[in-house]
């Protein structure tokens, strides 16, 4: 052979083997898989700044429908349009979605904490096995395989995500609170400290194993994809940046949502024309959607899907509204059951379709068998517990997410300045329940602030606001610019009668003020105090300004200039969401 021939083998070999490193091609790639976040994050970021002005609820309200509930609809395609798949599960497809919709009514109706506790770990889980998978479908690739690297893999990326979730104050407190909802025991904050640093520790360790591996592997051979370190840079950072540094919760969700859902798009889109091409045995919708040039129509069916979620939160009439928010709380669980089990990376067909070359047979029946085995054992327990449970709640009915949703409106997220207990015995129970609940959690979290605040106004609405002002206090000694616990102590001094001290904390609370609607509350608490200062012309210019500011205080203002009680404080209106 020439040098000429040999130097075109080596160029070709080479060629092959970089093209071999992408999942689809290195445009697509980079675009709706790797770089993602570089996309999402500015246009989230800008969309959210105070010159555009688009609030964090309205965002959150569109990502989470038209990305997050819309990207449910691909899988739910495969699992019901692949004949093979469906045969093979066929008793999961059928029984699942009815047995998931008809516990929602009793989950919500009972069990809120519950509900939200089982969404916000398996959310978790999905996200981050999510990544797990698109990494070692890219060390797969190139025929990187090991069973330590993928061990390897999945600490890294079960470290990257859960993690941020125990250091973001915010989201351990709200884990707190339905944990306690539910009945599960109490930490204590030294058991915090404990988790914290024990998972930043194990965090560095994890690290360092991954380094030591991918180094021997890359002596040893066969050597791994350097693109899937991009994609855990890419994975793990937008979630840690969207834990740690975007300030809203929700904002940070919904920029990670994008990213996720992006991605899973690209991947379903890839193994479903992957899988048209080469089986004829798919249903004709199957083969005339997930073509090369019918991209729209894919997108298309995905946003009509996604816009059964806005269709929840618009609808008044609330059994109907509550049918809506069951079939989104089905796609939303079946979407996370289905795909633990219909993209396992063992199975040939998996394999093929993602250009991945095939294991052993052998093994994967082995696997299927124990799997089997295992996911009927786990599921029958599931089903058990919870219909002992439902069983329960209809012999012996608890209080309501409703009454507790009311109580909560009254007392947890109300100032109501005199102290009184509702009147039946069970919601007493719940009251004080939910106090000693808010409580431990301010002393186990004492860096978040709005847990804080939580538990200064309980203290409040408890009588006790000598204990409230003091925390409030010692709150605003270490966030000065704290504009909620700056309001708090605001209400507590004007309906204590320190009528000077309140003025000087609202005057604070306006000047860090962002919105209109933010200003005008506070421009009507001051107008108050003018009022009662006997200032007539003061209370009037400002009233003028809160009216300017959200014509909907009209009504406020006029009881208040006829002289009719304050109107209640509340925590959902006048201070930032928590």
């Amino acid at each position: 052979m020439s040098a000429t021939a040999a130097e075109s083998a080596r160029q070709g070999t080479a060629s092959l083997t970089s093209a071999r490193r992408w999942m689809i091609n290195w445009r697509v790639d980079a675009l709706l898989i790797l770089l993602t976040p570089l996309l999402a994050i500015p246009a989230v970021m800008t969309l959210s700044s105070p010159s555009v002005g688009v609030e964090a609820a309205t965002i959150s309200l569109i990502v989470t429908a038209f990305f997050a509930t819309g990207h449910h609809l691909p899988g739910m395609i495969r699992a019901y349009g692949d004949h093979d798949l469906y045969q093979r599960f066929k008793l999961r497809f059928i029984l699942a979605p009815p047995l998931v919709f008809l516990a929602y009514f009793p989950l919500y109706h009972y069990h809120f904490g519950l509900y939200r506790l089982i969404i916000l770990v398996w959310a978790t889980w999905h996200g981050f096995m999510q990544l797990y998978g698109f990494v070692r479908i890219y060390d797969a690739k190139v025929g990187s395989t090991s069973k330590a690297t993928a061990n390897w893999d999945w600490l890294v990326c079960l470290c990257g995500f859960v993690t941020p979730r125990l250091l973001r104050p915010e989201q351990v407190s709200n884990t707190l609170n339905h944990w306690y909802s539910v009945g599960g025991f109490t930490i204590s904050p030294g058991a915090l400290n404990v988790v914290r640093w024990g998972a930043i520790v194990s965090c560095v360790v994890v690290l360092i194993g991954f380094s030591v591996n991918y180094l021997l592997q890359l002596y040893r051979g066969p050597k791994p994809n350097p693109l899937k370190l991009v994609m855990l840079a890419s994975g793990i950072g937008t979630w840690w940046f969207a834990m740690c540094y975007v300030e809203e919760l929700i904002l940070g969700i919904a920029l990670f949502d994008i990213c996720h859902d992006v991605q899973y798009l690209a991947i379903v889109w890839l193994y479903n024309c992957r899988r048209v091409d080469s089986d004829s045995q798919l249903n004709s919708f199957m083969r005339y959607v997930f073509r090369r040039g019918m991209v729209l129509l894919y997108l298309g069916l995905i946003v009509a899907y996604g816009a059964l979620g806005l269709v929840a939160p618009l609808v008044s009439h609330a059994a109907v509204s509550r049918v809506f928010y069951a079939i989104l709380f089905t796609s939303t669980i079946l979407h996370y059951y289905y795909d633990g089990f219909i993209w396992k990376m063992r199975e040939p067909a998996n394999q093929e379709n993602l250009g991945l070359s095939k294991g052993s047979s052998d093994s994967l029946a082995r696997w299927m068998t124990g799997a089997k085995s295992v996911h009927n054992l786990k599921w029958s327990f599931v089903i058990t517990v919870l219909g002992f449970m439902f069983l329960s709640d209809y012999t012996n009915p608890p209080l309501t997410t409703s009454q507790a949703q009311s109580l909560e409106r009254s007392y947890v997220n109300t100032l109501v300045g005199t102290p009184t207990l509702p009147q039946s015995d069970e919601e007493k129970s719940w009251l004080i329940e939910k106090f000693n609940r808010t409580q431990e959690i301010a002393a186990t979290v004492p860096d978040d602030k709005s847990a804080q605040v939580q538990a200064a106004v309980m203290l409040a609405n408890f009588g006790r606001n000598d204990e409230a002002v003091i925390r409030l206090e010692e709150i605003l000694r270490e966030h000065p610019d704290y504009r909620d616990a700056q309001i708090v102590l605001a209400d507590i001094h004007f309906y204590r009668g320190n009528l000077d001290q309140a003025s000087a904390r609202y005057e604070s609370a306006l000047s860090l003020s962002k919105t209109g609607k933010d200003r005008s509350v506070i421009q009507l608490k001051l107008g108050e105090i003018d009022l009662r200062r006997k200032d007539i012309v003061a209370a009037e210019n400002r009233f003028r300004q809160a009216m300017k500011d959200d014509p909907e205080l009209a009504e406020n203002v006029k009881a208040l200039e006829d002289g009719k009680s304050r109107p209640s404080t509340t925590l959902d209106d006048a201070y930032s969401s928590p």
